[in-house]
């Protein structure tokens, strides 16, 4: 074998790792890995509140039957929530212009409430406007209420107040 043989297999052997260097620099370019940390906040849920619809109220109760309940759900979460539980929370009390009305043992309203459990109501969220204000939801509980015989007649036409609390999930 002469010089010049040997030259060229040591620089085909030189040019064939050059190019063999050059496509592994390329690779590594495209396999670049790293590692570090995201972040992201939760935010706190806010209690859902009821909106005053006594004026809408449909007159339904009267001695020995029971009537709706209507209701009026604001949620001013940024999600949608399904409100599954409406129980009673406190003392049922008769409008302003019928104070007379449960305001001794001797003059009871006779309202009860029945706890409303395993419901479906999908309040949307603040920012949607369901057509009845962003973040409201207006229902009516069938036969929630009732008003036994002991109700005194000072509570004839009155609007009754029932307090609740509601539960739910995010939906």
């Amino acid at each position: 074998m002469g010089t010049s043989s040997r030259r060229r297999r040591i620089i085909g052997a030189a040019i064939t790792l050059l190019v063999l260097g050059a496509v592994g620099l390329v690779y590594a370019a495209w396999t670049a890995t790293g590692g570090g940390s995201g972040y992201a906040k939760a935010t706190s849920a806010q209690a859902l509140t009821t909106v005053d619809v006594s004026a809408s109220t449909t007159a339904t109760l009267y001695p020995g039957a029971d009537g709706d309940l209507l209701l009026k759900i604001h949620n001013p979460n940024p999600y949608p929530v399904q409100v599954t539980d409406v129980t009673g929370n406190g003392t049922i009390t008769a409008d302003a212009s019928h104070s007379t009305c449960g305001s001794d043992g001797s003059h009871r309203t006779g309202v009860t409430y029945t706890n409303q459990t395993g419901q479906t109501i999908n309040v949307p969220n603040a920012s949607t406007n369901s057509g009845d204000g962003a973040g409201n939801k207006q229902v009516t509980l069938s036969g929630a209420v009732h008003m036994s015989n002991s109700s005194d007649n000072s509570c004839q036409g009155a609007t009754f107040t029932v307090p609740v609390s509601l539960s739910g999930n995010s939906s």
